[in-house]
């Protein structure tokens, strides 16, 4: 299974090294958090993974699900995160759209910490839709967490996962 982790920023790019062995490269934050991407890409089971900087400007062009907030390894600043599905000129069947409902109204739930009720959209979709929809396996550990354990505002960081592999 392939990973792909797209973020758009501004970055310096440009052939680096010496006249024997010159390669192309980018560097910046804007290169790290597509890495970073690729990697949760594998953690929620998804082909390709996009910052919210990525799908703000084509949100009208595509069919995407918000994943999570995450914080990732090295920086402070949260961003939200999504997993691309398709373009929206190219219809989704009923069981996606209804996946993606079911999603969305399991992390506003979640979100808001209504933890019983996201446990319920949760696992409607692993039960009725996609037993092995890891985004969804990911949320019912957290939140079957934090039932056990219920959130202070502190340890609740409003939602926002801190991603610890690189």
């Amino acid at each position: 299974r392939i990973g792909i982790g797209l973020n758009s920023d501004t970055v310096i790019s440009g052939n680096i090294g010496s006249s024997r062995r010159m390669e192309f490269t980018a560097i910046g934050d804007g290169v790290n958090l597509g890495s970073r991407l690729e990697s949760a890409s594998k953690q929620y089971g998804t082909d390709i993974i996009i910052s919210e900087y990525t799908y703000a400007p084509c949100r009208d062009r595509v069919w995407a699900r918000e994943l999570d907030r995450v914080r990732v390894k090295g920086k402070n600043k949260p961003v939200s995160i999504y997993e691309l599905v398709g373009l929206q000129s190219d219809p989704l069947s009923d069981e996606k759209k209804q996946q993606m409902e079911l999603y969305e109204q399991g992390r506003e739930y979640y979100l808001n910490r209504r933890f019983t009720k996201a446990l319920s959209a949760f696992g409607s979709i692993l039960e009725d839709i996609d037993s092995k929809d890891k985004a969804s396996e990911i949320h019912l550990k957290r939140i079957n967490h934090w039932l056990s354990n219920p959130p202070t505002d502190e340890t609740w960081d409003n939602g926002v996962v801190t991603l610890d592999q690189k």
